[in-house]
């Protein structure tokens, strides 16, 4: 991968809090990774023989492939006649995705009766590439609408992490609602330094990693999909801002800003309230090592965030389900806590203490441990994260992760990917004793299988141990579940 490639990848996944560089080598098909990691100067745009005039770089390295029988294509519309080669090679590319899954609870958690759900969500991506558009060279301007629907599984499972991480976005709980989750503009001043900004969906920017981060291809448990202790220092999708600087091939150094007021929503478009008012805000920085030890590739990240924000005392993110007492909410510290009871108007009786700021810190890594000869990407590789928070707002503690991911393990199943992934969540010790609840553990095991380039099928198991942490002492939940995505 060169300078200018990496360079634009990590601008664009490292957004807001503390945001990422996504590995050069991952397990997903080259289609299926966001445009800035195929962003470098492009022998794509050059012009044809006979014209003179000096090719722009783009920030997108290689134009998709839609060509090709119903079969082997890797978009299931494909090429529309030769028209969508067009537009993409004119600078405007079209993607839409369809992901859809059943899961249902086979043992333990909240309940089993009548414990199976369908979910789904599409995905609307446009892309606008001022270097093929003939405007100015670097520049690439995105827009993403999403919506979800269906119903999830939390309320039979009752997990602090959810089991399916696609049931989280854009609007938890809310079916049918469709949003411009991202309209993002990333620039590339030369190929050491990038910029990024506009609104941005946080939950693809913090922490990304090669085998563990991918909802609708990998892991479905956000425990195996993100770190949660990030989850206060940035809502999910929020205006932000980011430099990336690579001074050499091996260490990028990536610095954003976000706005962190929880009144801003996914459901508006940011302008209006970010950086006003409170003025509450998160900043953040990552460090990323790219090694290469045995000539496997691997990175290496460390990271950490501060917020402005006056966070209530252990108050949970929406997307982290912490227990509560029938219609009792905790709110404040103490061997008991103070518990007000909410009335139909949600409102409190009594005040939360207040945190002014907070703080957090957190190591990512991936690391191939085999490849084939012939092409890098396809191996086996090992993936861990961990998150350390001061504790004082956020329930979540401590957490950690690690598993295996592999793709193409299978013997003429190339683009089939798989992965088996450890949790484990550690609460707060200053949480009320009454909720009796401590940590919750979680193992995953998937594969994904590619039926066509544009059909994927996952068949997904999951143990999930003291599910909500110990709360009334739930037994083991067991959960079953399938998952199909298309991309059209």
């Amino acid at each position: 991968m060169t300078r200018w490639n990496s360079a634009c990848l990590a601008a664009f996944v490292l957004v807001g809090v503390e945001m990422s560089v996504a590995r050069a080598q991952s397990p997903t098909k080259p289609e299926e990774s966001k445009p800035s990691q195929k962003a470098r100067p492009s022998d794509e745009a050059a012009p044809k023989s006979g014209d003179a005039k000096k090719p722009m770089p783009s920030l997108i390295e290689k134009l998709p492939d839609y060509s090709g029988d119903l079969s082997h294509r890797s978009f299931l519309l494909g090429d529309w006649g030769g028209k969508r080669t067009e537009l993409a090679e004119k600078g405007i590319l079209f993607d839409l995705g369809v992901t859809q899954g059943v899961q249902g609870n086979a043992h333990g958690g909240k309940n089993t009766k009548d414990a199976v759900e369908y979910e789904g969500s599409y995905d609307l991506t446009l892309k606008f590439d001022t270097a093929r558009m003939g405007l100015w060279p670097g520049g690439l301007l995105t827009l993403r609408g999403e919506t979800w629907f269906g119903n999830d599984m939390h309320r039979h499972v009752g997990s602090i992490m959810a089991v399916n991480a696609d049931d989280l976005f854009p609007v938890p709980g809310d079916s049918g609602e469709t949003t411009l989750s991202e309209f993002y503009f990333a620039q590339a001043l030369s190929e050491k330094f990038v910029l990024v900004m506009g609104k941005m969906d946080l939950s693809k920017s913090m922490d990304q990693n090669a085998f563990a981060c991918n909802e609708k291809t990998q892991f479905m448990n956000f425990g195996l999909r993100a770190n949660p202790v990030l989850m206060p220092f940035g809502p999910y999708t929020t205006m932000a801002a980011a430099a990336v600087y690579m001074p050499t091939k091996w260490l990028t150094i990536a610095t954003g800003i976000n706005d962190n007021d929880p009144d801003g929503a996914v459901t508006m478009t940011g302008f209006n309230t970010a950086f006003h008012g409170r003025n509450w805000y998160s900043v953040g920085q990552e460090y990323d090592f790219t090694i290469k030890p045995w000539e496997k590739e691997g990175h290496q990240r460390l990271g950490w965030a501060w917020t402005s924000r006056d966070l209530n005392v252990l108050d949970p993110d929406n997307r982290i389900a912490l227990p509560t007492l029938g219609t009792f909410a905790l709110i404040g510290r103490g061997p008991l806590g103070r518990l007000a009871r909410l009335t139909g108007a949600s409102r409190l009786l009594g005040e939360p203490d207040t945190v002014a700021d907070d703080w957090v810190v957190y190591y990512n890594f991936d690391q191939f441990v085999f490849t084939e000869a012939d092409d890098p990407t396809q191996g086996i590789g090992l993936f861990g994260r961990v998150g350390y928070s001061s504790g004082k707002a956020n329930p979540i503690e401590q957490f950690y992760s690690f598993g295996v991911g592999g793709k193409g393990v299978v013997p003429e199943r190339d683009n089939d990917t798989c992965g088996l992934g450890y949790y484990n969540v550690n609460l707060s010790d200053d949480l009320p004793a009454i909720l009796g609840v401590h940590s919750e553990q979680g193992v995953e095991l998937f594969y994904n299988i590619e039926v066509t380039p544009w059909f994927h099928l996952t068949p997904d198991l999951q143990f999930i141990v003291n599910p909500g942490g110990g709360f009334q002492d739930r037994d083991v939940a067991v959960v079953y579940g399938v998952r199909g995505q298309m991309s059209f």
